[in-house]
Parts: structure tokens; C-alpha cells; sequence
């Protein structure tokens, strides 16, 4: 069995933060520690150098703040390799495996990958590879508008093909309002057409941007998601 969760996406804007963010709180509204850890985030320039996915997802822990949650911020929006190459920063595995280490030993724990899975998070090793490396079941989250079949199934396909524990899939709804055809029809075909070993899960609701931070929004919005995964980060 596992231990512990990495969240990725099909592609990046799909939600993953959130998404990741909400079963986070919903563990922690449950009565359990949960830590959760961004290891890198790239384009922190965009929110004044704060890594914003690494502070939501230390809110949503209750934890001290979001250097608790990171170790490496990259000021431009580009892959981890190439920010890094660009800033002059190296990128330690040891280290971040060092801090995920930590973070297991004090509740459930739920990683962020970036961008997608095949994404490399230093030379050589992908978001892929960080779950197998660290013995972490991946949740695969999915941006529900049209060209989503495709990325989610190569997804999934790359994920099997090296050894990763799918916990599953699920659809994050990226915009308000009447949902499009493809939109409303995405869900079904992804379920006739996914793998048993890597299931979908269900739909995950808009949240608008204003009320991604109150934890107890997120924690009634993940918890249908978070009892679906339980077996993976108890």
C-alpha cells in the first residue's frame, strides 16, 4: 500500500491546486493531521515571489505558513528545469525528499506536483517518477472542457507504463455557468473508456476564485473526494 497522495494534472490550469487544497482541508474537517507540500513552484513573480500553491495548501493543513509547504520558488512560469537554468538555482532532490520525509511523520500527506506528469521536476526525474520514488499514490486531475479524453487517457497510459498506483481521476469543472456539450458528456466517456486501475472518481464543482481560500468551502467541497481516498493517506 502507499503512503500518501501526489496530485497532478493532465495539463497545467486544470485546477490541481485546488482540487488538491480542498481534500486537504476535507481530511483535516475530518479530525486528522494532513500535511501538504508543493516541492517546487515556478511563476512565483506573478504573486510578489509568494509560492501561492504552496500558501493555499499550508492554509488548508492549518500549517505555519507556506515555507512549511516548499522548498524551491521559481519567479518565472516556465518548467522547473528551465526557471531554474534561467535563475542560476539548483534543484536538490535530497532536499526536497528530506522535507517530504518530515511532513509524512506528522499527518496524511498530500503532494503537488507541477504541471503535468510527465513535467520533470529535476533532470533526469518527472512528477512520475516522484511517486514512485516515494511510494505515493497519484490522483490525476483533469480540466473538464473539450480536448480532455485525450490528455487524461495519455496521462493515465504514461502513469501505468511506470509502475504508478492510480488512485483514480477526477474532473474538475474550470468555469461557471451552462456547461458545453463536451463538457456535459466529457464524464461519461471517461468512465466507459479509463482503465479499472486508474477509475473516475467523480466531478469536482466550480469554485470561484473569491472562495478558495475559506477552509470550510474547500472542506465541504472535497469531502466526497477526500472519503475516496482515504485508504491512500490513512
Amino acid at each position: 500500500m502507499t503512503r500518501g497522495l501526489l496530485v497532478t494534472g493532465t495539463d497545467t490550469g486544470v485546477g490541481k491546486t485546488v482540487v488538491a487544497a480542498a481534500v486537504c482541508a476535507a481530511v483535516r474537517a475530518r479530525g486528522a493531521a494532513v500535511r501538504g507540500f508543493k516541492p517546487i513552484e515556478s511563476g512565483t513573480a506573478e504573486s510578489e515571489g509568494v509560492p501561492s500553491d504552496a500558501e493555499l495548501l499550508a492554509a488548508a493543513c492549518g500549517m505555519g505558513g507556506w515555507a512549511d509547504a516548499n522548498v524551491v520558488a521559481l519567479q518565472e512560469p516556465l518548467a522547473p528545469v528551465v526557471a531554474a537554468r534561467r535563475a542560476g538555482v539548483e534543484l536538490d532532490l535530497a532536499a526536497m525528499t528530506a522535507r517530504m520525509e518530515s511532513l509524512r511523520t506528522q499527518g496524511a500527506l498530500v503532494v503537488e506536483g507541477v504541471g503535468g506528469a510527465l513535467v520533470e521536476v529535476v533532470p533526469g526525474v518527472t512528477v512520475a517518477d516522484l511517486a514512485v520514488r516515494w511510494d505515493l499514490a497519484v490522483l490525476v486531475v483533469a480540466g473538464n472542457r473539450l480536448g480532455v479524453l485525450n490528455h487524461t487517457l495519455l496521462t493515465v497510459e504514461a502513469l501505468i507504463g511506470r509502475g504508478v498506483v492510480v488512485a483514480g481521476v477526477v474532473l474538475n469543472t474550470l468555469q461557471p455557468g451552462e456547461p458545453t456539450v463536451a463538457e456535459r458528456t466529457n464524464a461519461a466517456e471517461l468512465d466507459r473508456l479509463l482503465p479499472s486501475a486508474a477509475p473516475l472518481l467523480g466531478r469536482f464543482a466550480h469554485l470561484p476564485a473569491e472562495r478558495r481560500r475559506d477552509p470550510q468551502t474547500l472542506a465541504a467541497a472535497g469531502d466526497w473526494l477526500a472519503g475516496r481516498l482515504l485508504r491512500f493517506l490513512e
